[in-house]
């Protein structure tokens, strides 16, 4: 097995690890969803390395493809469940809600097409939306949060780190992720590095989030705070 495989499989059990340590500050929606969204990609990469379901259902053509283009859907909506949640303003909810069904349709579409036509192709178009989407609602998040003053410090809340995480990996990946068809195989091997890094930083910045305490804790003022420091 290739070196950069093992580096993949540890920074997939890192955030699962760290969550079930400090399982008593994750008993909240937010973080089970990120644990969700964490084991699932485990799972979901552990089947597709070791050709888990060739062996199981050898009889369904274009697994990979399958596996893939459902991985994309299900990341998707746990991810932008996890920004809807957090934004607070509800027209920025609305939208995000709108441009998740159009991604939904777009993603669904793509899948039963690609699987009928037997297609090997990579997902690139559905990826490429769901990047731009969680960018996009990643940046609202953040410009909520600064202009809260009912927090201490935003990289004091969970939310935090796993916004940036979601936001180092699709910007890292969006234009890898959008000319792969167009990459020969050995390009292909030689950017999938991007893919690599992005990823276990995005997972080490969830495993962070696992190690804070819960957000609902955390509602000490700015003002207060320093105040309480003169004291």
């Amino acid at each position: 097995m290739d070196f950069s495989v093992y580096i993949i499989y540890l920074a997939h059990l890192l955030p699962i690890l760290i969550f079930a340590v400090f399982y008593t500050r994750n008993k909240n929606k937010l973080s089970f969803l990120i644990f969700f969204y964490c084991l699932y990609s485990f799972l979901n990469d552990f089947t597709r390395g070791f050709d888990l379901i060739t062996n199981l259902l050898p009889d369904i053509p274009n697994k990979d493809f399958l596996l893939l283009s459902t991985f994309t859907i299900i990341e998707y909506i746990l991810l932008s469940s996890y920004l809807y949640i957090l934004l607070k303003t509800i027209s920025l909810k609305r939208i995000l809600l709108i441009f998740s069904i159009i991604f939904l349709i777009v993603a669904v579409g793509n899948l039963i097409i690609g699987y009928r036509s037997n297609s090997p192709e990579f997902d690139s178009v559905p990826i490429a939306v769901s990047s731009i989407i969680l960018i996009t609602g990643s940046i609202t998040y953040f410009f909520e949060s600064i202009q809260n003053p009912n927090i201490t410090f935003i990289y004091s809340k969970p939310s935090f780190w796993v916004v940036v995480g979601i936001m180092i990996y699709f910007s890292g990946t969006f234009f890898l992720f959008l000319q792969y068809d167009n990459l020969s195989q050995q390009e292909r091997v030689n950017f999938w590095i991007i893919n690599m890094i992005c990823f276990v930083l995005k997972n080490i910045f969830f495993s962070i989030s696992f190690t804070l305490k819960p957000e609902n804790q955390q509602t000490l003022n700015v003002d207060e705070y320093y105040f309480n420091k003169l004291e």
